[in-house]
């Protein structure tokens, strides 16, 4: 299907993307859907390699290619030199360039936030050295939202045991999963200690469900493609319904360069690169769903001289704030089972550090992974473990069942000068100027990464395992790029309004991650949605009201 005057084009077939490509499309505007990667057939990955599976996606060039398919720089800030990053590198931050976007390899982690995260700075104040704010919506205000993502994906649960979860419409539409061994022997310790451990959500049928067969707990889940679409993906559970619809044109290998404009400087579409062809697609709405990397790259790519700082960029806030999670991982080594060689990872969760712990600012979830694979977890074992030779096979054969680990996304705070820019030098095969990413450190962030650490160590200790080893603190923005596209109400401070909507720009949306004003202290797939879902329904609304269909705007 061509479709030469869109009603709206997406750039990005991810977790946000295809949420927005759905609603529109099923509410009867033309939609092309965008996505630089491929689209790939989950039935092709049987195998499970655990070499070839990760969340590069699509970002990879092929075998025996040196072409620089996606270069970025990357610097702490203070450093006075930026490094060039590929996808192959550990520093560069992970991103699913597939159709279906990183939640084709997530490990199902699918959290609402809490009440208390929409309210940051009236919880704390102002923080020094931060950009700290309240969002520009409620919990309460995104709760329906929440409902429909986690009824539309399919995600299990239990719902009432979280101290910090807000009132629900509903219960979880799916039971939760089964524990293994050691989630088990992890609630019982957080329990002795006081805590409050409950089964994690995850987007992971339990039972058939929309016509997609249940988990059948696969060890190889995190990080991989779930061949019989159990994990609830873009791919399982929105996409095929959009498509249905006859008004979605999915392209995938579309790798969008600009966003074009009229001879009035006003956004009319986009042009991409499919091979090496640049193609325009004339759309009436423009919608970015990139990831907070990718969507301020693309805006500050389509300066023109209407736009000299960058499209929607007039107050410089695109790009800013760039925050991922601080995220430390420990692990260790049980005298018992951890795992009889069943998936699908995450089990037990303690939120009972989420807000208002003693010395620093916001918290975090603390949960359980019993999954491992022989390759991670020759890469994750213990300090002073055999690296090689017999004692290092001998060391695999007796402690690969035992192993566990625990993991905190925990809160990272918002900085102006973390931040993603353009540039002026590296450039990707296509010639377009790669992201520039500067990230440092906030002090209450090595505050957070130090409590966490000590908190799931004592945890693991009271839980009977030895050889405890903890992670560093990484590099900034690697797992989860959230905030360069604040959403707010004051548009000096802010990039888009409560609906995803461009200050500066009333036919421009930005509908992923991007628009996070905090970070929150979980995995941010579900709220991702949730806000999709609600920019979705203000479209759909403001559409059918004659909104972008009339006026002297050039297609």
């Amino acid at each position: 299907m061509n479709i030469d005057v869109a009603d709206a084009v997406i750039v990005g077939a991810g977790a946000s993307g295809a949420v927005v490509a759905k609603e529109l499309a099923e509410a009867g505007l033309n939609v092309v859907l965008l996505e630089r990667g491929p689209k790939l057939n989950p039935a092709d990955f049987y195998l499970h390699d655990e070499e070839t599976s990760d969340f590069a996606g699509g970002l990879r060039p092929p075998p025996g290619s040196e072409e620089p398919f996606a270069p970025r720089e990357f610097r702490f800030q203070g450093e006075e030199k930026f490094r060039t990053l590929y996808p192959k590198d550990w520093e560069y931050s992970a991103q699913g360039a597939v159709v279906g976007g990183g939640m084709l390899f997530f490990g199902g982690l699918m959290w609402r936030r809490p009440p208390v995260d929409f309210r940051m700075k009236s919880e704390y104040g102002h923080v020094e050295g931060t950009t700290l704010e309240d969002w520009p919506i409620t919990y309460e205000e995104l709760e329906p939202d929440f409902t429909k993502a986690e009824y539309d994906m399919g995600v299990s649960g239990e719902a009432g045991v979280d101290p910090y979860e807000g009132k629900r419409s509903k219960p979880f539409p799916l039971p939760p999963v089964e524990l293994q061994p050691g989630d088990e022997m992890i609630r019982d310790a957080a329990k002795r200690m006081g805590y409050r451990p409950f089964r994690t959500p995850l987007g992971i049928i339990t039972r058939e469900y929309r016509g997609r067969s249940p988990c059948i707990q696969h060890p190889c889940c995190n990080g991989f493609i779930c061949e019989i679409g159990a994990k609830s993906t873009p791919v399982t559970a929105l996409l095929p319904a959009a498509l249905a619809t006859g008004n979605c044109n999915l392209v995938p290998g579309a790798l969008v360069k600009q966003i074009t404009v009229d001879g009035r400087g006003e956004p009319n579409g986009v042009e991409y690169f499919r091979g090496k062809k640049l193609v325009r697609q004339r759309a009436r709405l423009i919608i970015l769903a990139g990831s907070a990397i990718e969507t301020p790259r693309l805006l500050l790519n389509s300066a023109s001289r209407w736009f000299p700082k960058g499209m929607a960029n007039g107050n410089d806030w695109v790009g800013r704030n760039l925050m991922g999670h601080i995220s430390p991982w420990v692990w260790g080594v049980m005298d018992r089972t951890t795992n009889e060689g069943f998936g699908p990872g995450p089990g037990v969760a303690i939120n009972d550090f989420c807000m208002k712990n003693p010395g620093f600012v916001g918290g975090g979830v603390i949960y359980s992974r019993t999954e491992i694979t022989p390759i991670s977890f020759t890469g994750r074992r213990p300090r002073g473990a055999p690296r090689w030779g017999l004692e290092h096979k001998k060391y695999q054969r007796e402690n690969f069942r035992r192993y566990i680990r625990l993991f905190a996304p925990a809160e990272d705070m918002p900085q102006f000068e973390n931040r993603v820019e353009v540039s002026p030098t590296v450039r990707d095969a296509w010639g377009i100027p790669a992201p520039r990413i500067t990230h440092s450190f906030h002090p209450n962030d090595y505050r957070v990464w130090e409590f966490f650490s000590r908190k799931m160590q004592e945890i693991l200790k009271e839980a009977g395992a030895h050889d405890i080893t903890r992670s560093g603190l990484g590099r900034g923005g690697a797992g989860y790029q959230l905030g360069t596209c604040r959403m707010g109400n004051d548009p000096k401070t802010s990039v888009v309004n409560r609906w995803g909507q461009s200050h500066e720009i009333d036919n421009l949306f930005v509908v992923d991650g991007s628009v996070f004003v905090t970070s929150g202290g979980r995995n941010p797939a579900l709220t991702i949605q949730a806000l999709a879902y609600r920019f979705a329904a203000y479209i759909v609304r403001e559409w059918k009201g004659g909104a972008w269909r009339k006026g002297s705007r050039e297609v």
